[in-house]
């Protein structure tokens, strides 16, 4: 803009504008620049790696239980578990370091699941914790763990890790509802634990089954030849809980080459035809009314209980007119009923209430249901076939491991197994053999089959596979069969039979297999001697997946039998005992024990331990007596035990015991005082006193504080230094015996001095022995003088006086008070009154008191407990003991009205022809500790019970009071409670219970209807310091609040004008 030239409306508007945008800039700027990581402006210099250095053992997924979802269009539930179903844990785990991992253990923890989270652990029907850790799942013993490595990189069980423990499958049988499957992996050297774990939520919900069975009579699995073919249809129900079918409808198809096929009742069965009268034929509730019982419709309906089932019989006739053919016989579910509170029986109800409002609810009655599949799909269809010709089959029936042979070098079995069919692990790593059952399944059992069996045994872990083919069984469960034919020869038994076994020796060394047995015919021909194939390929194999044989680690638990802190060196033995349990060695006869504990010398020559005299195999060494006969045993020392199987495979385990020591330590004087101190303490170290005659002496005390009237002059003194000076909780106990001759020496008490301070020790002198009873819970006897006393002693008499009249009283507000006086005389500042008060609890505070004092308190605000019985106790003692005579007395603190007494249904009416109200309430709940009521009342409401009024009447024992009306002007309302109090007035408070309203006649005139300008009427007129005149400094102040307001608002509106450049900010 050229100089002095004005700038137009639209600039001045522009520039007016332009401020508060720059600054609005600079802020967005400022915050963003706030916002900012300033370690993202840094250079990226660092190079991330593809892997992890170290092994990291990750669990990619967790394959089974897979997570439940839900269907985000139709809302049903997808990949729930069946409840009573057992379940198996899988997951995909790799390495994803870069080194190997060389020891890792997997658990597997099931937790509720509460509101997705998850709660506390689960738990099976026994109780049980389902929680499992495998700890052996990878290790360095071959005979623990099925893999020795899992390399950087490598997948565990090519990815599909199923939960062992202790070698068997871990199995889940849920109950129905919502948890957490959590599995975690714990790898030696992890470097990345935060993959270390997956988890899946669950549900578990019932389920219903209709199951349809179809089987031939003949129990073949395909039928063939001529003549009739009977069968029958089994029909029945399963799942997680009771409940009945109704109506069951199937639909069987019968087609094929026939000529006919009839039912139960002689209907036409070829072709699809429907049935539904299946089970128990009845009247039965089809319907009830959820708010009305009454409300019911019955109907006749076939209906199956739960687990029950019924049989349907038929029978074809195959036409065998062209010498070939094939017929079948096929079932399948198409609809059953179901009855209940159901989800379907929701109706809703409409409603008019008195004020003409329309609502709506829902309710769910009891009514029948169709349901067209039911939750397992398999159990729903069935189907049987058979052949006009002969039908060629064999199958493999069973497959099992026995286990328990003793074997020679070679693995030939010497015994029968002693744990046969074994159909899934843990397997012991031992010579076994495998055996399957083959059984002739063919249509004509006079067509005999030659026949072999091929064993495939594979080490999952190696990836090796054994093959060998085997027709007999010498060395299986049960009688030793030789090889014949599968069918039937009349004309020669021997020569075949229908069912034949097939087993081989098999040593199954550490690992996880798969096995498989597969029947093949040989060189089979028909009864005209033509070759001939097995027709069926699905029954040739049996197969046993993902068994174990690895070795159990023993476990052991070690404990002894002695009371503990009760084993003395040279007193007492130490009894180990060792738990063990080996699931491989039930009787424990193959473990070994191998013990370690104190005093174990060491060979010279190797200077190695020796082994322990409890070492040994078998049961009979699971115990170790031991005697702790020296001073290497004190203290706390550390047994243990090592227990290991046949395998090498072995568990230790630890016990720290504590044993005292003992010992006896001996001094004498040159003057021929002996002191002999038994201590039996903790420590390693000997103990030992030393004792001199001292230079000290001889002492003149009195002893009076002692119980010994007047001054008594020592007859010897002993200087005492003990090695170690053991507190109280070292030693167990202790003795101290001195000899003396009594010829020279006539002491009649010991004392004990340190540092100018005199303790008697309790002792008996007995002609030239003195023995010092240190009592209890003492420590060693610390350095300092022994003085032996000497001259007669003058015992000082027990307190004449004794407490009496001993009254204790509990009043208001948990308050105690006792009084008391003395019989007999008391010495004051000699004899000294000893007060004891205990609780409920009987603990106790004790004190020593002036016999001048005769009365005591306690407060209830700080010293008793409500409902606490305090006991007081009062003896006259002095230094020679307490009188005999004591006085006890207790009382009971209260505070409260106990129970939970209250008025409830409360009125309160004006009482006719009186200047009253009656005041009426019921008394509710405990009203045994209640000795009568208080009303309370004030013309305020009150919302706490804490704010109750003071005013208040006693109704005594009676429910109803009459209470005057106060008096006053005007129009108010009082309000009433009612507390009961008990007979130390202890109340209760509480908030209001009723309240009325109270008019009172007002009958004043008011001033200013009288006279409006009269005085009375008048604000401000009656002077300055009248009440309700304004001061005139007030007045004063107003004014100045004026003007300065006028002063700072035209100064606010003077600035930002055109002087100032248009500054429209500064507004």
């Amino acid at each position: 803009m050229p100089s002095g030239e004005q700038p137009t409306l639209l600039e001045e508007m522009t520039m007016s504008k332009l401020t508060p945008m720059i600054l609005a800039v600079i802020m967005l700027a400022s915050t963003s620049l706030v916002a900012l990581d300033l370690a993202e402006l840094e250079p990226k210099n660092t190079i991330e790696a593809d892997g992890r250095v170290g092994a990291d053992a990750e669990i990619v997924s967790i394959l089974s239980p897979r997570a439940t979802t839900t269907d985000s269009i139709t809302g049903e539930q997808l990949h729930t578990l069946k409840a009573g179903e057992d379940v198996n844990f899988e997951a995909y785990i790799q390495n994803s370091g870069d080194t190997a991992i060389t020891e890792m253990g997997i658990t597997v923890t099931v937790y509720l699941a509460e509101n997705g989270a998850r709660g506390m652990i689960a738990k099976d029907s026994a109780g049980n914790d389902l929680s499992w850790t495998n700890g052996d799942v990878v290790c360095d013993d071959s005979f623990v763990c099925p893999w020795s490595s899992l390399d950087a990189g490598a997948i565990l069980d090519y990815g599909k890790y199923t939960m062992m423990y202790q070698g068997a499958t871990v199995d889940w049988t849920p109950m129905t509802g919502d948890y957490i499957v959590v599995m975690t992996t714990s790898a030696v050297g992890d470097v990345d634990t935060g993959n270390d774990y997956s988890e899946n939520l669950v549900s578990v919900v019932d389920w219903t089954d209709v199951i349809v069975d179809l089987s031939w009579d003949s129990g073949k699995e395909v039928e063939g030849g001529s003549g009739d073919k009977a069968f029958t249809l089994t029909v029945g129900t399963g799942g997680s809980t009771s409940w009945s079918a109704r109506s069951i409808t199937l639909e069987l198809t019968v087609e094929g080459t026939i000529d006919s096929a009839l039912g139960p009742a002689g209907e036409d069965l070829v072709g699809a035809n429907t049935f539904a009268e299946f089970g128990t034929q009845g009247d039965t509730e089809i319907f009830r009314e959820a708010e009305d019982d009454t409300n019911t419709t019955n109907a006749t309906r076939y209906v199956i209980e739960y687990m029950n089932d019924v049989t349907w019989q038929g029978v074809l006739s195959p036409d065998t007119s062209g010498g070939n053919g094939a017929y079948s016989v096929e079932v399948t579910l198409v609809s059953y009923v179901i009855y209940g509170q159901l989800p379907d029986c929701e109706r809703t109800i409409e409603e008019t209430d008195a004020g003409g409002n329309r609502t709506t609810r829902t309710v769910i009655d009891y009514c029948e249901v169709t349901k067209y599949q039911d939750d397992v799909a398999s159990t729903s269809e069935d189907k049987i076939e058979g052949m006009i010709q002969t039908y060629h089959d064999v199958g493999v029936m069973n497959l099992v491991i026995n286990q328990g042979y003793v074997t020679d070098q070679n693995g030939t079995a010497l015994t029968e197994p002693t744990m046969p069919g074994i159909i899934a692990g843990p397997l012991n790593p031992a010579w076994s053999s495998v055996q399957a059952t083959v059984r002739h399944l063919g249509t004509d059992l006079m067509n005999t089959y030659d026949w072999k069996v091929t064993f495939d045994i594979e080490n999952t872990v190696t990836g090796e596979t054994t093959s060998v083919d085997a027709d007999d069984c010498a060395f299986g469960n049960g009688e030793p069969y030789m090889h014949m034919e599968l069918g039937d020869n009349p004309g020669n038994p021997e020569a075949a039979f229908e069912m034949g076994e097939a087993c081989i020796m098999f040593n199954f060394v550490p690992g996880v297999y798969n096995v498989t047995a597969t029947v093949a015919m040989v060189n089979a021909v028909n009864s005209n001697g033509d070759p001939v194939v097995d027709m069926s390929a699905r029954n040739d194999d049996s197969s046993i997946y993902g068994i174990v044989a690895l070795n159990n680690r023993p476990g052991v638990t070690l404990g002894y039998e002695q009371e503990p802190n009760s084993i003395v060196v040279g007193e007492g033995q130490v009894t180990l005992v060792a738990d063990a349990f080996d699931a491989d060695d039930v009787s424990g006869e193959a473990l070994n024990y191998v013990w370690t504990h104190p005093d174990m010398p060491s060979d010279p020559e190797t200077n190695q331990p020796i082994p322990s005299q409890c070492n040994g195999l078998g049961p009979m060494f699971s115990t170790c007596q031991l005697n702790a006969y020296s001073a290497d045993w004190a203290g706390v020392n550390t047994y243990s035990v090592t227990v290991s199987d046949e395998y090498g495979s072995s568990a230790t385990d630890f016990e720290n015991i504590f044993i005292w020591n003992q010992m006896t330590a001996q001094d004498s004087t040159d003057n021929g005082i002996e002191m002999i101190y038994a201590l039996t303490y903790n420590g390693y170290n000997p103990f030992e006193v030393t004792v001199d005659d001292s230079t000290a002496g001889p002492y003149t005390q009195d002893l009076t504080s002692f119980g010994y009237a007047g001054e008594y002059t020592s007859v010897a003194v002993i200087d005492y230094a003990p090695s170690t000076t053991y507190t109280p909780g070292d030693v167990l106990s202790q003795a101290i015996t001195m000899n003396y001759d009594p010829l020279t020496l006539e002491p009649t008490s010991v004392f004990w001095i340190s540092n100018g301070n005199w303790a008697k020790l309790e002792s008996t002198i007995d002609a030239g022995t003195i023995t010092v009873d240190m009592g209890a819970g003492n420590q060693v006897l610390p350095q300092g003088e022994i003085v032996l006393m000497g001259g007669e002693l003058q015992i000082i008499e027990a307190p004449e006086g004794n407490p009496a009249g001993l009254n204790v009283v509990a009043t208001k507000g948990g308050d105690i008070s006792a009084t008391w006086t003395y019989v007999g005389n008391t010495v004051p500042g000699f004899d000294w009154l000893e007060l004891q008060i205990c609780d409920s609890s009987n603990d106790c505070d004790t004190t020593k008191e002036n016999t001048t004092l005769v009365g005591h308190s306690m407060s209830g605000q700080t010293d008793t407990v409500h409902g606490e019985t305090y006991t007081y106790t009062l003896s006259v003692c002095n230094v020679g003991g307490c009188h005999p005579t004591i006085a006890t007395e207790s009382a009971t603190a209260d505070k409260e009205v106990d129970g939970d007494a209250s008025a409830t249904a409360m009125t309160v009416s004006n009482k006719a022809d009186s200047n009253a109200w009656t005041v009426s309430w019921t008394e509710s709940g405990d009203t045994s500790d209640v000795t009568g009521w208080m009303v309370c009342y004030t013309d305020y409401s009150w919302t706490t019970s804490g704010e109750m009024p003071s005013t208040c009447a006693d109704a005594e024992d009676s429910t109803s009071v009459d209470i005057n009306h106060p008096g006053g002007i005007g129009t108010k309302t009082y309000y009433f409670t009612a507390v009961p109090y008990d007979d130390k007035n202890n109340m209760d408070n509480s908030v209001p219970g009723t309240d009325i309203i109270l008019v009172n006649e007002n009958n004043q005139e008011d001033p200013c209807e009288v006279d409006p300008d009269g005085a009375d009427c008048t604000v401000g007129e009656a002077g300055d310091d009248a009440e309700g005149s304004i001061p005139a400094g007030a007045w004063g102040a107003i004014i100045g609040l004026v003007v300065v307001a006028f002063v700072v608002g035209a100064f606010i509106l003077s600035r930002g004008g055109d002087d100032d450049e248009g500054k429209d900010w500064d507004y």
